[in-house]
């Protein structure tokens, strides 16, 4: 089995998407020849890829009501003009490198970790055979726009049941669409012992509250120990500082200041979280869908920050609204609501029932069932390509110009 998983750096979550699915495939099929590349640092110019990687964060973390604005005008895409859409041209650059490592590498299965990736292969199959098995995936629990780009793909596997009606209104066909839940790793949805894990991990058997500090969490040092310290009740505290060594030393020199009664731990990056979960009572986090689904798997419920990108704004909504999390923001803080659910035990126990109604088990798993099915690829029918970049784009724009002719009459 070969497999290639098109990825984008746009943020962790499809890298990291991409990395539990290699270790899935490979934990059954130890010989699988799996390659991931992400499309925009390995096809896209330098000045476009640097400015794809980096600019989402800065975005985020500088201008997230500018990016929230842009979101929501390409909103307006719809199913009716997909073929004008923006989000085509988007990736004329790169197809010519898709298309060459695919008739190179032959993979039987390619997997999109990133709507722009797979919008890549619709444009690419207006023209050129490719016999692969294509899927790709929700990370969200909003329905990003451009979908409607992206029909081309074999299966799409989605989030929850909610999402199959927007789905077909973007073109979708009913025997394309998969619910099998956001994918995440195996571990979360192990059934643990929390005093076992607590004991194991040197923590004491108390509440547990983890923060998640990933990129472009909001709440900084100074503000985040100024609310452990109007947190009524002694309670353990966990936070996961990923790779910001900056924001663990300044948040290291406020605790030194206040002496605050709290059993407080600090991590650097850890590989994997699914101890540090297992651990915990309680999460805050941004809105970013893989943490909050790890949380969700796990059975714990989420503090959500606010200042989010759209995306991570829906995902917050969706927690909030059937109950599976807090809102964090200007009327509600963490220490607000730290002390409500030390207090109100009733209030805690709901978003347990509620998560343990929802949450969705080895989703990884429900991948894994559809790829044992997919067939070999045959590429003994596709010639050598020979074509050059400008003239891929010259044989899928003029395809594309078709069907907006087509539609027009």
């Amino acid at each position: 089995m070969k497999v290639l998983i098109l990825t984008a750096s746009a943020g962790n979550g499809h890298n990291s998407t991409a990395d539990k699915i290699t270790k899935k495939i490979l934990s059954e099929y130890k010989d699988a020849e799996i390659k991931k590349v992400d499309m925009y640092k390995q096809f896209a110019n330098k000045i476009k890829s640097w400015a794809f990687e980096k600019g989402y964060a800065f975005a985020c973390n500088h201008f997230v009501g500018i990016y929230n604005y842009f979101f929501k005008k390409s909103e307006k895409s719809t199913y009716e003009n997909r073929d004008k859409s923006k989000s085509n041209k988007e990736v004329y650059p790169m197809m010519a490198g898709v298309l060459n490592e695919i008739y190179s590498f032959k993979p039987d299965i390619i997997v999109c970790t990133y709507i722009f990736t797979a919008i890549a292969i619709t444009n690419l199959r207006r023209y050129y055979n490719i016999p692969a098995t294509v899927i790709c995936m929700t990370l969200d629990y909003g329905v990003s726009p451009y979908w409607e780009c992206a029909t081309a793909v074999d299966e799409m596997f989605l989030t929850d049941d909610y999402m199959i009606e927007p789905f077909l209104k973007r073109g979708f066909k009913r025997n394309q669409l998969i619910v099998s839940g956001i994918p995440v790793g195996d571990v979360f949805s192990e059934k643990t012992d929390i005093i076992k894990v607590r004991k194991d991990l040197g923590l004491e058997n108390k509440f547990t509250l983890l923060v998640a500090r990933s990129s472009f969490f909001s709440l900084k040092p100074k503000k985040l120990v100024a609310e452990f310290k109007k947190i009524k009740q002694p309670i353990q505290i966990l936070i996961c500082n990923g790779k910001d060594k900056k924001g663990m030393e300044q948040i290291e020199k406020y605790l030194k200041k206040e002496k605050l009664p709290h059993n407080i731990k600090q991590y650097g990056y850890i590989e994997n979280l699914g101890n540090i979960f297992s651990a915990s009572d309680l999460i805050l986090t941004k809105g970013g869908g893989l943490t909050l689904t790890e949380a969700l798997t796990k059975g714990v419920p989420t503090l959500i920050i606010d200042k989010l990108p759209q995306q991570e704004i829906y995902n917050k909504k969706y927690f909030i609204d059937n109950n599976l999390g807090l809102s964090v923001d200007k009327s509600h803080s963490v220490s607000f609501w730290v002390n409500k659910l030390l207090d109100d035990k009733k209030l805690y126990n709901n978003m347990i029932e509620n998560i343990n109604k929802i949450r969705k088990l080895n989703t990884l798993d429900v991948f894994l069932n559809h790829i044992k099915s997919y067939k070999k690829a045959d590429y003994s029918i596709i010639e050598p390509l020979i074509d050059s970049k400008k003239q891929i784009i010259k044989n899928v724009d003029k395809k594309r110009k078709e069907a907006i002719a087509k539609q027009k009459k």
